[in-house]
């Protein structure tokens, strides 16, 4: 479920606003240096060579 730039920061606000408020648990001081990311993914098609491995 996708959401616009605006809506996503209006969700993001009123989390923090009810977290100050008390109705989530306390932010952790040290986790405020971390930031989520969007993680992109890239899958390149090669051409696969086959190996035959061989025990004597």
């Amino acid at each position: 479920m996708a959401h616009g730039g605006k809506e996503d920061l209006g969700i993001l606000l009123r989390f923090l606003r009810y977290t100050k408020e008390g109705m989530y648990a306390p932010i952790e001081e040290s986790s405020l240096s971390y930031a989520r990311l969007k993680e992109e993914t890239n899958f390149v098609e090669l051409c696969e060579e086959e190996y035959y491995y061989n025990v004597s």
